[in-house]
């Protein structure tokens, strides 16, 4: 369930992607002693007129010179890009790539550590790269986790270095703060949830169309698909002979939520979102087409994994209103399972 890299269109306000960003400079443990020591230095020295204590001096400031120019060279024309999941689930572990690339064609790039706070709380993912060469691409695999369905930004990767002396840490702006849809939990269905009279895969028609059983063979006629034709059939007769296939059809699930009353538990609202989440994945997955009604409106009826990823962003979205709206009734027949959020038991028509 999880491929390649989607994201939601990216909002207002769209994250920084040149590579010369302000830094802020802290200093570690060993660099307030060294700035204290400086200090120390510079004011004996001042008030004595000490040539060593000057020459001392000199070279303590040339030394926080070089740390600032060595760690600013570190950090210049490193770029970092993420590989996300095509779906990110509530309370579940989400695998992340990002890779770190130096785009300097001569200057290594050394001691550069990456951050990202995870959504759930805990220690937040780290690495540290000793040494990326020029023109070089490392990569940094770990996983996120979002607690709450819904529209998230992720927190960021921070880039750092302590590069060289260790005296300074620069640290970067966040990086990457790309805005994501965490769907509902999907989980495992209970016994009585998923209904049984579904069936599962296709069902033949008997009427020509575009199924994958047989149903005749024809001469081929100009304009017909090339790729239905039969060939073993049009080598023994001589002509060319058409496949004509039985149309087939899904059987057919409506999905229908009615918002919560006024004072419903969330924990309740967040678990029957789950388990319609959880249903139309089951009967997405069984060869089923599903529609998703709310007062919002009527998804239609539609299978494969673009329409199911359409109906899980409706649910992840889903903002209980102060008071229930009326649910349009629904049009033709299907079968249909009805589920009050907020009251945690699904009914069935």
């Amino acid at each position: 369930m999880i491929a390649r890299s989607r994201l939601l269109a990216p909002a207002p306000d769209r994250p920084v992607t040149h590579y010369w960003l302000p830094r802020t400079i802290r200093p570690t443990r060993e660099g307030v002693w060294f700035l204290a020591v400086t200090l120390v230095v510079g004011v004996a020295a001042t008030n004595t007129g000490n040539n060593l204590l000057y020459l001392i001096l000199s070279m303590l400031l040339a030394f926080l010179i070089i740390s600032g120019i060595l760690s600013e060279q570190t950090l210049r024309r490193v770029a970092l890009r993420r590989d996300s999941p095509d779906r990110l689930f509530a309370g579940a572990a989400a695998a992340i790539t990002v890779w770190l690339a130096n785009g300097k064609r001569h200057i290594t790039s050394y001691a550069l550590h990456l951050a990202e706070v995870n959504p759930a709380g805990g220690r937040p993912a780290t690495r540290f790269f000793l040494r990326v060469a020029p023109r070089a691409c490392e990569a940094w695999r770990y996983s996120l986790t979002f607690p709450r369905r819904g529209r998230h930004r992720l927190p960021g990767v921070v880039l750092s270095t302590r590069f060289p002396f260790g005296l300074f840490s620069k640290i970067g702006r966040p990086l990457l703060r790309d805005f994501v849809v965490v769907y509902p939990a999907v989980r495992p269905l209970r016994r009585g949830e998923a209904p049984d009279r579904l069936g599962d895969g296709r069902r033949e028609r008997d009427r020509r169309g575009r199924g994958a059983a047989l149903r005749n063979l024809r001469q081929y006629r100009a304009g017909d698909d090339p790729r239905l034709i039969h060939w073993k059939t049009s080598a023994r007769t001589g002509d060319l002979m058409l496949k004509e296939l039985e149309e087939e059809s899904r059987p057919r699930l409506r999905l229908i939520l009615e918002d919560p009353a006024p004072g419903a538990p969330a924990d309740r609202i967040e678990a029957d979102l789950s388990t319609a989440a959880s249903l139309a994945v089951w009967a997405v997955r069984s060869g089923t087409a599903v529609e998703l009604v709310n007062a919002d409106g009527a998804s239609g009826f539609g299978e494969g994994e673009a329409h199911l990823d359409g109906i899980l962003t409706r649910l992840a979205l889903y903002a209980p209103p102060p008071t229930p709206r009326p649910v349009p009734a629904g049009i033709g027949e299907a079968p249909a399972i009805r589920l009050v959020l907020g009251q945690g038991r699904v009914l069935s028509p």
